[in-house]
C-alpha cells in the first residue's frame, strides 16, 4: 500500500491526512503501532498525552482550528479552515463570527521515522510536508537532525499558529467592547457567548499540553530529550504565553459581560420606571373615565355640560399631584 512519505538521509516522514482503516492496519503491520492507539485516533477517543513504547513514542495533541461560517448556496453553511502559513487579515467584525474547534494530531516518533495522523483541520502539517517534498533545502532544514527535531518543528508550527487564534479572540473582544453603546443587545449577547466559549475550548486544548512539555523540558523522556531538551523550553514558553493571554482575555470578557448586564439592567429599570410613571399619571384619567362611562342613573352633574371641564381639571390635577409626589420621593 502506498502512503504519502518522504525519505531523507535515512529518516522517513509519513503524513496521513484523514487515514482510513486499511492505512491504519498497514501502520500496525509494518511499524508495530498498537492497534488500540490507531483505532483511538480513528474514533477520536484520546486525550492529549505522551506514551513511550519499546520502538516508538506516541504524542497526542489537540490543535485549535477556526471554522469561519460563511453562507453558501441555499441555507447551509460551509466551514472555511484557515491555514497559519497563509497570511489572513482579520477584522474585529469578522473575528467575532468564528468558532474555535478541536483538531487532533497523533505523532508516532521512531528512531528513523515519524508518522503523523491528522485531518483537514491542521493544514499546516500538509504544507510543511509539501515543502519538504519539493525542496531539498527544506528537507535539510527540517529532516537533517533526526525524527525528534522534525517532531519539534511540526509542533512549533502548530503552536505558533495558535497565536493567530488568540489574536482573533482579542479582535472579537475589541469589537464587542465597541458595540456596548449601540442598541444591538441580541447581537452583543451572542458575540459574548461565542467569545467565552472560544476561550474555554481553547484553554481545554492548552491546559493538558503544558505538563507534557514541562516534562519534556525537564528531560523526563530520554527518547525525546538529549540535545532536544532546550527546544522543548521554547514550545513550553509559547504555550504558557498563550495560556496567560487566554486568562487575560477571560477576565476581560467577563468584565465586559458584567458591564453589558449592568447596561441591560439599567435599560430595563428605565423602561419599568417609564411605564410605571405612565400608569400612575393615567390613573386619575382612568378613574374619572370609568366612573362617568357607567350606564347608571344618579351620577353627580351628569346632565350638566360644564361637568366635562371639571372632570378634565380633576384628572389633570390628579396627574400633576402624582408627578409631584414622584419628584418629592426622588423617583424621577
Amino acid at each position: 500500500m502506498q502512503v504519502p512519505s518522504i525519505t531523507h538521509k535515512g529518516l522517513s516522514f509519513i503524513n496521513l491526512n484523514g487515514p482510513k482503516e486499511d492505512q491504519l492496519r498497514f501502520l500496525n503491520k509494518n511499524f508495530g503501532f498498537s492497534m488500540l492507539n490507531l483505532e483511538d485516533y480513528l474514533y477520536k477517543t484520546q486525550i492529549p498525552k505522551i506514551e513511550i513504547y519499546k520502538d516508538y513514542s506516541l504524542l497526542v495533541m489537540d490543535i485549535p482550528f477556526i471554522a469561519q461560517m460563511e453562507k453558501s448556496k441555499g441555507n447551509s453553511f460551509v466551514p472555511q479552515v484557515l491555514s497559519s502559513h497563509v497570511p489572513f487579515k482579520t477584522s474585529s467584525r469578522s473575528a467575532r463570527k468564528k468558532r474555535i474547534n478541536v483538531g487532533e494530531v497523533d505523532f508516532f516518533i521512531g528512531k528513523d521515522y515519524i508518522v503523523v495522523l491528522h485531518d483537514s483541520k491542521t493544514p499546516q502539517i500538509d504544507e510543511l510536508f509539501d515543502m519538504c517534498k519539493v525542496s531539498s533545502k527544506h528537507r535539510e532544514e527540517f529532516m537533517e537532525k533526526g525524527s525528534s527535531f522534525l517532531f519539534y518543528r511540526l509542533v512549533d508550527v502548530l503552536v505558533d499558529s495558535a497565536f493567530s487564534y488568540v489574536e482573533d479572540i482579542s479582535n472579537a473582544i475589541d469589537y464587542i467592547d465597541n458595540q456596548l453603546d449601540e442598541n444591538s443587545t441580541a447581537r452583543v449577547i451572542e458575540d459574548i457567548s461565542i467569545t467565552r466559549r472560544n476561550i474555554v475550548v481553547f484553554e481545554t486544548m492548552i491546559k493538558p499540553a503544558l505538563p507534557i512539555f514541562a516534562d519534556l523540558e525537564k528531560g523526563k523522556y530520554k527518547e525525546l530529550n538529549g540535545e532536544m531538551t532546550p527546544y522543548w523550553s521554547n514550545i513550553l514558553d509559547h504555550l504558557q504565553k498563550i495560556w496567560e493571554r487566554l486568562e487575560d482575555h477571560k477576565e476581560l470578557i467577563q468584565g465586559i459581560s458584567s458591564s453589558h448586564e449592568s447596561i441591560l439592567s439599567n435599560r430595563s429599570n428605565e423602561l419599568v420606571k417609564f411605564f410605571t410613571l405612565v400608569t400612575a399619571v393615567a390613573f386619575p384619567f382612568v378613574l374619572v373615565n370609568n366612573l362617568y362611562s357607567m350606564n347608571v342613573m344618579g351620577l353627580p352633574y351628569a346632565e350638566k355640560s360644564w361637568i366635562v371641564w371639571i372632570l378634565f381639571l380633576l384628572a389633570f390635577t390628579g396627574g400633576g399631584l402624582v408627578l409631584a409626589y414622584f419628584k418629592y420621593r426622588d423617583w424621577l
